[in-house]
């Protein structure tokens, strides 16, 4: 083997390895990153789904505002309440995510005996709507709102990682939040 190929494979394993470094150094800091991250999740099957999929937040609230009575729901509430969250208008935001919380406790509360099935699927819902509620209060610099709605939401789906995820970036004291868009199943 010549010597101009021994160098170039050990330069292109170096390349490899410093890639895979960056790779693992990336990967942690995203991980320290998403400690201190809060997540607001939104429906992707329902009004507007699609827009906030594509991050076109503007055309979301515009589709979310047509009609509102209309499309009152828990999952376009949902929606409704990420959407004004992350264009900033809180207290439409407020409103909305208050509104998915009731529309999910009702629809909980009010599942027939063929329907306990469905139960934990409902608990999971009331747990989306308290945990993107709390994102919504932590946004308005209510830090106990945030907390009160976060142990709400562990209480109901306890096992639910947008719960765990917005619990620790409550306690992180400088967290941001981002958008997750997930189908309602």
């Amino acid at each position: 083997m010549s010597s101009h190929s021994r160098h170039s494979r050990k330069a292109t394993q170096a390349v490899q390895l410093a890639f895979a470094a960056a790779l693992l150094a990336g990967s942690s800091a995203y991980a320290a990153d998403a400690a201190h991250t809060f997540e607001l999740t939104a429906f992707s099957n329902t009004v507007a789904g699609a827009s906030l999929v594509k991050g076109d937040y503007n055309l979301a609230v515009q589709q979310l505002s047509i009609d509102a009575h209309s499309l009152a729901s828990d999952s376009v509430n949902t929606n409704r309440c990420v959407a004004f969250a992350v264009t900033r208008d809180l207290q439409k935001a407020h409103d909305a995510c208050d509104a998915a919380v009731r529309d999910a406790q009702r629809r909980l509360v009010s599942l027939s005996a063929t329907e306990l099935w469905a139960r934990s699927q409902y608990r999971d819902y009331l747990a989306l709507a308290y945990s993107n509620r709390a994102v919504v209060a932590w946004m308005s610099n209510d830090a106990a709102a945030a907390q009160a709605d976060l142990k709400k939401a562990a209480a109901v789906a306890p096992k639910a990682d947008f719960v765990a995820r917005n619990l620790t970036a409550l306690e992180s004291h400088n967290a941001i939040a981002q958008v997750s868009v997930v189908p309602k199943s």
